[in-house]
């Protein structure tokens, strides 16, 4: 009976790992029936543009304004570009966006054959464009404070759902900058953190999320933009650090998210020049060519930063930037103006390719970059999106006329675990949750049941913060009334708001004026400043100008039961200690309400 038993059991185990390994079996021989389907249709399409259009399909443009109109117009005529990337000039209400995206790809299509990458920075906190239909989440650093990977999966996961949902198909986010050099003036707060861990754990998460949201997520700026005090926009960084170095550290966030399935990067407009000195790695065959396509194997896309800023524009421009920039690895030469300089872009690329610049070792560099741009766009579901629009002009001859059945399955698959997934990691509560466990304390760890609300004088600006205060039907003092209250000890903590370094001077001051009272300055600035440092004071960050990380800075105050825990990140060196301070409380005073 036993032996009858064992061998039942031996025989259903066998089974069912049968059944099991043959269902992997399947799923992968489909998984690969569909990538090749891709890279086939992917051929097909592009062997059909002309070398004009060619180029068009990498520049990526902008647009003046919030319609499709005649400069807009002319651009995607004139340019046939496979991209455009949007700002806060061209995105108004949920409505316009849509309408402003479905007109763009109308035009697109009819003039290209092909529908664009739509792209827009929407990191969150103070690198918001899209003000209406997604949700306002506080930003990097303010998720890299929660030490919370779930928490960025899901935020990446609804900023690229919500984003896709408007005709957003291309999201310059995360940012995986380690921005251990606190003077760094361009990424600052947009850095995830300081740390490795930190950045490695949430931008992974995050990008992970928002690939499956929709809207492709690029990680950015490879290989490392936060260990610089120069801003590339302004100026042409370096950064003094070798190969091993940058493995050791910068390059790891990277070298995980490419992984883990990361699908496009931005290049850093940064010379490195122990690795390449001479040319910024958004030009170097060595960083883009070598490391990310040859070493790491990535096989993803690889956009370039904006071409227009200094760092490019005014030490390249006569070197063909747009042509070296393919040559090095680059699929797509983001711009991010139109007309003349747009132009002349496409001029010089097309120059080089007549002239077989972009021909090396036996790859049409061009023809690779677009193959893999489409490839994406399949990828993504966007070319099986805009089938019904792709009925005129250019589209009748370059856009597929029917998807391998496969295919079709496939997108129709997508969308479903898309929706699947929204309804499981969307709660209303979500921004609030992100945004109040984001908050953390400097100079030291804070406790807001120290003191009670009637024992506590606010002095707060900004409507968000005073009408909270409203609501809970708190007074708001003026800076006379809280000085009064302080100096007859009718109050034991002060509470003040700060986005400025003058701000912060006031919260010093007034504890240098009242050594016996707890001063808390509510931060939603930049903390990479001349931080004060007082016994009795206490700085609350947030990191993150946005409505809910205004609340969650009271909430802290208020209602928060536990301890609000350290800042984790590298300040800036030498905090104004209120021993050393020289400035009176009178100068601060008058700095403040000027």
């Amino acid at each position: 009976m036993f032996k009858r038993f064992l061998v039942a059991g031996i025989s259903a185990a066998f089974l069912f790992f049968l059944f099991f390994w043959l269902g992997q079996f399947r799923s992968e021989l489909q998984a690969q029936e569909i990538q090749e389907g891709m890279l086939r249709q992917a051929e097909e399409i592009s062997s059909k543009l002309s070398p004009e259009e060619l180029v068009g399909q990498v520049i990526h443009v902008a647009i003046p304004g919030t319609v499709l109109d005649p400069i807009a117009k002319k651009e995607i005529e004139t340019i046939k570009p496979g991209g455009v990337i949007l700002f806060g000039r061209n995105l108004g209400s949920k409505s316009e966006i849509k309408s402003l995206n479905k007109d763009l790809q109308t035009s697109a299509l009819e003039n290209t054959g092909l529908p664009l990458l739509i792209s827009v920075d929407q990191e969150g906190g103070r690198v918001i464009r899209v003000k209406d239909g997604v949700t306002q989440f506080p930003g990097a650093m303010a998720l890299g404070q929660t030490k919370d990977k779930d928490m960025a999966k899901k935020v990446g996961f609804v900023t690229s759902y919500q984003l896709r949902k408007l005709g957003l198909n291309f999201l310059f986010a995360p940012d995986m900058d380690i921005n251990n050099n606190p003077f760094n003036p361009v990424i600052n707060t947009r850095s995830l953190g300081s740390n490795l861990e930190t950045v490695l754990n949430a931008g992974v998460s995050y990008e992970e999320g928002a690939r499956l949201g929709g809207s492709i997520p690029v990680i950015k700026h490879f290989p490392g933009h936060g260990d610089t005090n120069v801003d590339s926009h302004l100026g042409l960084p370096k950064i003094e650090k070798t190969l091993e170095e940058l493995k050791n550290f910068e390059l790891i966030p990277f070298q995980t998210s490419i992984q883990n399935g990361a699908d496009a990067i931005m290049s850093a407009h940064i010379v490195y020049p122990k690795i390449d000195p001479n040319f910024p790695a958004t030009l170097s065959s060595k960083i883009l060519g070598d490391l990310l396509r040859k070493e790491f194997q990535y096989q993803g896309l690889i956009i370039t930063d904006a071409m227009e800023m200094d760092a490019i524009d005014e030490h390249y421009q006569k070197e063909d930037p747009g042509v070296l920039a393919l040559i090095a690895g680059a699929d797509i030469i983001l711009m991010t103006s139109w007309g003349p300089t747009t132009q002349s872009m496409r001029d010089q690329i097309l120059k080089a390719y007549k002239k077989g610049t972009l021909v090396r070792e036996g790859k049409d560099l061009l023809k690779e970059a677009v193959k893999r741009q489409i490839y994406y766009k399949l990828k993504y579901g966007i070319i099986s999106e805009f089938g019904e629009l792709a009925t005129a002009g250019r589209a009748n001859s370059v856009f597929p006329k029917e998807l391998p059945e496969v295919l079709k399955n496939h997108f129709i698959e997508q969308d479903k675990n898309r929706e699947s997934l929204f309804s499981q990691y969307y709660e209303d509560t979500l921004n609030r949750d992100v945004s109040r466990k984001a908050i953390v304390s400097f100079p030291k760890t804070f406790l807001p049941e120290q003191v009670s609300v009637d024992k506590t004088v606010f002095y707060l600006k900004g409507e968000e913060f005073v009408s909270d205060l409203r609501t809970r039907t708190i007074p708001n003092s003026d800076l006379s009334n809280l000085r009064k209250k302080l100096e007859k000890k009718e109050a034991k903590r002060a509470v003040l708001n700060s986005f400025t370094q003058t701000e912060l001077d006031l919260a010093l001051s007034l504890a240098q004026k009242f050594p016996e009272a707890e001063i808390v300055c509510l931060h939603y600035g930049t903390p990479f400043l001349d931080l004060p440092d007082a016994p009795n004071l206490k700085i609350l960050f947030s990191f993150s100008p946005t409505l809910e990380s205004k609340k969650a800075l009271l909430y802290s105050v208020l209602d928060r039961k536990n301890e609000v825990p350290l800042v984790d990140l590298i300040l800036k060196p030498n905090p104004r200690k209120a021993s050393a301070s020289a400035e009176t409380e009178v100068d601060s005073v008058s700095k403040n309400t000027k």
